[in-house]
Order: C-alpha cells, then sequence, then structure tokens
C-alpha cells in the first residue's frame, strides 16, 4: 500500500506539472522598435497576484506554474505607459506567446491641454547605460560636443580630450563602430557634428570581448538617428545663438517592408572666444617668470550629410550601404603678449606678442557596405565592410614681435607653416550568434583594423620683418610623419542562464603591427639618410567574465572583469619637435608601450514603479601608465613636453545613477561618481637629467543632476548642473570645476512645430584650472573655450507618421486597445 500510494502521488505531481501552462513573450517600445529590458510583468486572476518577472536583456519574459483559468497581464514601466492584456489557459492551449508588445511613452491629459511624457533619458541595460539626448533642450542648435558635456561621468576639456570617469583611455564611436574617429581627429569631428543628429549616447565602461580591447576606461558611442517607422516622415530645423553662430538641418526618412532609406544634412556657423593665462616660475638664480594673458576668436563653417538605405531582399536578407560626410573650414586668432622678468625685482626685461592665425580645410567621409542574413530570429550572420578617409590641410602663420627694456632693438619674424594630414581607413566586421536553446547562446566573430596616416609639415620664415615678405623654406621645421597600424581579433563568447543565474564568459585575441616613420627635410630629399623605420608587433589575450544574478523581480547583482588596452596613437609617436606655443616644445615618443588595464566592476540594479537606482564599484589597475612629461632643457633653458610610460596605476570608486519620476511631470536624473586614484612614483634620465615624480593620491569627486519639467500648454523646462572636484594630473593637479545649462521648449500645432530656447554655461563657469610644478619651474594656467551662449531653435516635423489629434474619448479608448500594447498572439 505505501508503494501504490507513493507511486500515486508521483503520478498526481506528474500530471498537476504537465496541466501547468505557461505565458511568455517580448516587449518593444512603440516609437523605436526597441526592447525594453527590466520592464515589470505581472500575472493576476480575479485580482488576486499569481506570478511575475522582468525582461531580459532583448525585452523578452517567460511566467510558469500557471493552472487552467483566465488570467490578466499587466506590464509597466518608468516613463511608459502601463499596459494590460487577456489571456486564457486551456487544455488545448497550455502556452500563449505574445510575439511582440508594444508599450509607448507615458501621456496625460489635463483640462483640455495635453501634456506629452518625454522619453526616459536614461535606460540601464545589462552592459551598458543608455542616454536619449533627442529630448535634451540644452543640445538645441549645438554640437557633439556639446552632448557629451551633459552626459554622466564623460568631459571633454579645452583641447577636446574625451575622458570617461576622469579616464582619457577611452574609445569614441559612432553607430557601434569608429567610424573614422581616431585620438587625432576626434576633437575637431566632434565640434563639428551637428547635434540634431544624434539619438542617444551609450556609454559601456566595461565592453565584453565581443568588443575592441582598445580604451581601459570603455567605449562611448554615439547613435545618430536612424528610426525605422512605416512611410515617411522628416524634420526641418534653423538656429541661431548670441555667439553669432547659426545653422540649418534637415532630415527625411522613409520606411517599408521592401526598403528603409535615410538622408540628413545641415550646415553650420561656429563663432566663439575663448582665452588663457599662463603664471610660469623657472627656479634657479637668479628666479625668473614667463606670464602670459590672452584671447582666442574661433570661427568655422561646415556641411554634414548622412544618407543610406536598407534593401530587405528576403525574409532572411538584408544588405545595406551607408555614407557619412563632412566637408568645412575653420580658423583661430589669437595675440598673446609673453611677459619675461627675473622675480626678485618683479620688473620685465622682455616682451615677446606673438599674433598666431590658423585658417584650415578639412574633409571627412566614411562609408560602410553590410549583409545579414538570419537563419532564424536569434541565429544569424553579420559582415560590415568600412571605409574612412580623414583630411585637413591647416596654414598656420605666427608673427612675432621681441621688444628688449635695454637698447637691444626690437627683433622681428614672420614663420608660416602648413601641415597637410591625410589618413585612410579599413574595417572589416563579421559577426555570428546562434540562441541555441533558451539558456545557452554562442557569439564569435573576426575584426580588422587597418589605419595608415602620412602627414607632411613644412616650414617658411622670415627673420627680417614682421609681415612675411622674404620668406625662405626653414629646413629645421620640416617633418613627414608615416604611420600604419594593422590589427586582426578573433573572438568567442559562451552565454548561458540558468534560472535566476547567469554567466559569460568570453576570449578576445588581438595582433597587431605598427609602423612609424618621421623624416627630416634632409631625409625627405635623400632617401639614404633616412633611418630604419619603427617597427613593432604584439599579440595579446582579452578575456572577459559576466556573472549575473536577478535577485527579485525588481533587483538585479552583476560581477564582471575584463582585460583591456590603450595603444599609444599618432601624434604621441611622433619624435617631431613642435614649437606652436611660445612657452614650451612638445614632441612624441615613438618608444611608447601600450597601458594594459584589470578592469573588475560590481553593479547593483533595483527598481521601483517610479524610481530606478543604480550602484556601480569599480576597481582598476594599470601598468606601463602613460604621461605627459614637462622639463626644462638642461643646455637651452627651454621648456619641453613629451609623453612616457611612467608607472603603475590604480582607480577605484562607485558611481551611483538615481532616476526619478515625480508626480507625473518631474524627472530627475541624478550621478555621484566618487573616485580614488593612486599613480605610483618614477624616475628616468631624459637630456643628460634625471625627472622625478613623487608617488600621488587623489580622491574626486562628480556630480550631475538634470531636471526635466513638463508644464501645461506643451512647455518643457530643463536644467542641467555639472560639478567636478579637484583631481591629480601628472606633476600637479587640476582645481574643481561647474557648469550650468537652461533649456525650454514649447510646441505648437500638435507638434507640428517646436521653439526651443536654451542658455550654456549660464554661470560663465566651464574652465580649465591646472598647477604643475617640478624641481626646475612652477606652473599655473587657466584656458576656456567661450563663455555665456543662448541659442534658439526651430523645428518643423512633417510626414504620415505625426500624431494625429483625437477626442478625449476616443484617444483613451485606442491607447488601451492599439497604441499602449499593439501586441499579438502566437
Amino acid at each position: 500500500m505505501n508503494r501504490f500510494f507513493l507511486t500515486f502521488l508521483i503520478a498526481w505531481g506528474c500530471l498537476q506539472a504537465v496541466a501547468q501552462g505557461s505565458v511568455r513573450g517580448r516587449v518593444l517600445d512603440k516609437s523605436t522598435n526597441e526592447s525594453l529590458q527590466f520592464v515589470n510583468v505581472k500575472i493576476t486572476q480575479a485580482s488576486k497576484f499569481v506570478g511575475g518577472t522582468v525582461t531580459d536583456a532583448t525585452g523578452q519574459f517567460e511566467v510558469g506554474g500557471l493552472k487552467d483559468g483566465q488570467y490578466l497581464l499587466t506590464l509597466s514601466y518608468v516613463g511608459y505607459k502601463p499596459a494590460t492584456r487577456k489571456f486564457a489557459i486551456t487544455k488545448e492551449k497550455r502556452k500563449v506567446h505574445f510575439q511582440a508588445l508594444y508599450l509607448s511613452e507615458d501621456r496625460q491629459t489635463l483640462k483640455e491641454v495635453t501634456v506629452t511624457g518625454q522619453r526616459s533619458e536614461m535606460k540601464l541595460e545589462v552592459d551598458r547605460k543608455s542616454f536619449s539626448v533627442d529630448q535634451q533642450i540644452a543640445n538645441a542648435g549645438g554640437t557633439a560636443s556639446d552632448v557629451l558635456e551633459n552626459i554622466p561621468s564623460v568631459e571633454i576639456d579645452q583641447e577636446g580630450t574625451v575622458s570617461l570617469r576622469g579616464n582619457s583611455s577611452v574609445e569614441v564611436w559612432i553607430n557601434g563602430k569608429a567610424s573614422g574617429l581616431t585620438s587625432d581627429n576626434r576633437g575637431e569631428i566632434l565640434q563639428q557634428m551637428p547635434a540634431e543628429s544624434i539619438e542617444k549616447v551609450e556609454i559601456i565602461d566595461n565592453p565584453s570581448s565581443k568588443y575592441s580591447a582598445e580604451g581601459t576606461a570603455g567605449i562611448i558611442n554615439i547613435v545618430l538617428k536612424k528610426n525605422r517607422k512605416a512611410g515617411y516622415y522628416g524634420s526641418v530645423q534653423a538656429g541661431a545663438n548670441t555667439s553669432g553662430g547659426y545653422n540649418a538641418s534637415g532630415n527625411f526618412n522613409y520606411s517599408s517592408s521592401l526598403f528603409d532609406a535615410y538622408v540628413n544634412l545641415s550646415y553650420r556657423h561656429r563663432q566663439d572666444k575663448g582665452g588663457a593665462w599662463s603664471r610660469q616660475t623657472y627656479y634657479g638664480n637668479p628666479e625668473r617668470y614667463q606670464n602670459y594673458d590672452s584671447e582666442n576668436e574661433h570661427s568655422g563653417s561646415n556641411v554634414f550629410t548622412r544618407f543610406g538605405g536598407t534593401l530587405h531582399a528576403t525574409k532572411k536578407d538584408d544588405i545595406t550601404l551607408g555614407f557619412m560626410g563632412m566637408m568645412g573650414n575653420h580658423g583661430n586668432k589669437s595675440d598673446i603678449p609673453y611677459h619675461y622678468g627675473y622675480t626678485a625685482t618683479g620688473q620685465d626685461y622682455q616682451l615677446m606678442t606673438r599674433h598666431s592665425d590658423s585658417d584650415g580645410k578639412m574633409r571627412m567621409m566614411h562609408g560602410e557596405l553590410g549583409y545579414k542574413h538570419s537563419f532564424s530570429d536569434k541565429h544569424f550572420i553579420d559582415l560590415n565592410i568600412d571605409y574612412g578617409n580623414w583630411r585637413m590641410d591647416d596654414k598656420n602663420t605666427y608673427q612675432d614681435s621681441t621688444y628688449h627694456y635695454d637698447s637691444t632693438p626690437t627683433a622681428y619674424t614672420y614663420a608660416y607653416r602648413p601641415q597637410f594630414i591625410r589618413n585612410h581607413r579599413w574595417e572589416v566586421k563579421l559577426d555570428y550568434e546562434n540562441q541555441i536553446n533558451e539558456h545557452l547562446k554562442l557569439q564569435a566573430g573576426y575584426n580588422g583594423d587597418f589605419s595608415h596616416e602620412n602627414t607632411p609639415q613644412e616650414s617658411w620664415a622670415d627673420s627680417t620683418s614682421w609681415a612675411g615678405t622674404a620668406l625662405k623654406e626653414d629646413q629645421t621645421y620640416f617633418n613627414r610623419f608615416i604611420y600604419t597600424q594593422n590589427t586582426h581579433a578573433l573572438y568567442a563568447i559562451g552565454t548561458y542562464n540558468f534560472g535566476k543565474f547567469g554567466v559569460q564568459a568570453g576570449l578576445r585575441g588581438e595582433y597587431w603591427t605598427v609602423n612609424t616613420e618621421s623624416y627630416s627635410w634632409a631625409q625627405e630629399h635623400d632617401a639614404s639618410l633616412r633611418d630604419e623605420p619603427f617597427k613593432k608587433s604584439y599579440f595579446q589575450l582579452f578575456p572577459s567574465l559576466f556573472l549575473s544574478w536577478q535577485l527579485t523581480k525588481t533587483q538585479q547583482l552583476q560581477l564582471n572583469y575584463t582585460r583591456r588596452l590603450r595603444r599609444p596613437w599618432g601624434g604621441e609617436l611622433n619624435s617631431f619637435k613642435n614649437t606652436r606655443d611660445a612657452t614650451m616644445v612638445s614632441y612624441g615618443n615613438p618608444l611608447l608601450t601600450p597601458e594594459y588595464t584589470h578592469s573588475f566592476s560590481l553593479n547593483y540594479l533595483k527598481t521601483w514603479e517610479e524610481h530606478t537606482l543604480s550602484v556601480s564599484a569599480y576597481y582598476r589597475p594599470t601598468t606601463d601608465v602613460r604621461q605627459r612629461i614637462t622639463y626644462q632643457g638642461k643646455t637651452d633653458g627651454v621648456m619641453y613636453q613629451t609623453t612616457k610610460n611612467v608607472a603603475k596605476s590604480q582607480r577605484t570608486g562607485i558611481e551611483t545613477v538615481l532616476k526619478n519620476r515625480l508626480f507625473r511631470r518631474l524627472d530627475l536624473t541624478s550621478t555621484v561618481n566618487l573616485y580614488y586614484y593612486h599613480l605610483d612614483g618614477f624616475s628616468f634620465d631624459i637630456d643628460g637629467q634625471t625627472v622625478r615624480g613623487a608617488s600621488d593620491n587623489s580622491f574626486t569627486w562628480s556630480a550631475r543632476v538634470l531636471a526635466s519639467l513638463l508644464l501645461p500648454y506643451d512647455i518643457s523646462l530643463q536644467t542641467t548642473f555639472n560639478y567636478r572636484s579637484r583631481e591629480v594630473v601628472s606633476q600637479g593637479y587640476r582645481k574643481p570645476n561647474h557648469s550650468l545649462d537652461l533649456g525650454l521648449r514649447k510646441t505648437f500645432f500638435n507638434k507640428a512645430l517646436a521653439l526651443s530656447i536654451n542658455c550654456r554655461n549660464v554661470l560663465n563657469s566651464r574652465a580649465w584650472e591646472t598647477i604643475s610644478e617640478s624641481d626646475t619651474f612652477y606652473r599655473h594656467q587657466k584656458n576656456w573655450r567661450s563663455g555665456r551662449r543662448i541659442g534658439f531653435t526651430l523645428t518643423w516635423n512633417f510626414g504620415n507618421m505625426t500624431m494625429k489629434k483625437r477626442p478625449q474619448q476616443q484617444n483613451q479608448q485606442n491607447d488601451e486597445e492599439n497604441e499602449t500594447f499593439g501586441g499579438y498572439e502566437q
């Protein structure tokens, strides 16, 4: 009887398990068709909670253990309207599958006035943070540099150098690729790329083995607008600002089941005024100083264009062709009086005034060809071939007049130094992905990157006048720099999910070669005098490991590890001595080696109905750290600056991101990044002397708050505040800085027309102030790029995708039945 009873219980349990059903589906953003992760999924029966979960990285979910009966499925996500759908589990249908469930942005009606909720500024995904920037009013009429300055933990200095969490070793991509951007040209391109062409910015602070290992701080991916919606739509935009700049742009999109196409064209004129001052002391006997105060003007005009399309040749085959191009000019003017004197008396003994005038033209083009074959929805192969070309012709003139406070006659010189940058790059990517089953996914691929630069710089001088009427070629400052880097990479990644736990392990192998040549005037004209090219090859492995644990429906924990590097690039390897700055001679170092970093991070994510909290702790030890080193020449007393692999460093910190939606009208996104940085001491010999740097430690923190307030009558108000504390740099530190931006937007005619007014740098406080010191000198320097600026932008939207105004009762009904959910059962 005991055996019979046990057998009966087992059989009954099996029958109960078989009788239970499940519901699964995929949740998408209705406006962008993108997957939504961490959406709350709740299953109720007769108002009683019976099960739930959250969507994964691909927007999918599944809830099991459902008995026969009628159920209600409810989806909720911050910034989106809740959605419901009824379904039934029966003997005939144990499994219910919603292939596509759409959520739309939150909207509400108040007294005949429709207030439209803005798209969530920030989305937290498994391996990245995504920031929607097309809703940021402060960016209207701006550039990509302006956009990045308002992204948490991202900073751009006066030279256009991009940093992430205080680390400049970061890759900047466009649409998931380098797209022709390098460390040498990204500052110029970002300052000309229009902000209105950007949809969002993704921060991948610890990329997996699928991505290039370049960039110890991670990857900043700029995603350009290319929405896919049925029909045609577009916009025309025009704007101006109080600095004298103005812009105009237009974009058009078309999409159908057979073909998608997009065209963007914009023109921009920039006008800015900046400045700098420096107080520099040379220790010695006697002790001397060199000071200057200057203002400079920056101007430029450029045309930016993108066009391309995707042919859906079959249900499983897509062919993509795209082009991005930019052409324009820029000009910089400055007058700098350099005062030389003795600190004991405080009196000048010499005054040199330099008038600098730079006029340049640039051309950038990037083309891509892609083919994707899908064996199924989760099994595909993707091939992309890209070509990029970058050209910039700079014509630089320097007029110096040197006045001596004794009887020595005033000296006048004129120098003309043109530079012609020529850079091209090929990239090949082949990616394979196969979701073998609901638990196991495999990824593998190849990435080839082939870049070449050939940049000559000439010099012509007139030492008899300030007008340059008797120019002669100055062979001393001629230089031709040739740089080639070829990289081959293979990667493989496996992802396995079991219950609440997930693991992803990957390995990437990279082999690359570097070839640099730097010719003087004599070597340029006589090949027999040339040195052997400097060649180096490397092979390194870069593993990655990601562990995740779904603690509860609304809490997730992740532990990640990757190995990354930072290669020396371009000008850092050129040994030519540049005298553009009259206070400093700078030159590169062909002996530089890459930095290597082990990157660890622990991430915690918690979501509530109207709030999201993300906490990331990270630790990054780095070897062969590259730093700019400044020293005084032993024989000539001139200040020099170069780059060296100096020591080891450690960077550890915590980044907290809190998103709050209050009163259904106010969105707050607050970011605080606190980190500790330690740089080991170093000592090396150069120019017959020993240069030392003491071990240094610093605690640095930065904060950013973005507030978006929805007002009646289709008015939006935004404020962005940034603060960065004191930070240690090589041989010194940088003082704290802060900034405030304001923006206001009003829409008309059912959002067909929008007027944006913004004020950037409201407090006129965007500046970089640095103090550096060694055994031989002390320098206090401050630079600023532009001051307070008010901009006005007018945008007109058109096309068959424009939202139509409907009666309130009909609006509510359609939202519930069509727009909010829009899913279908399979």
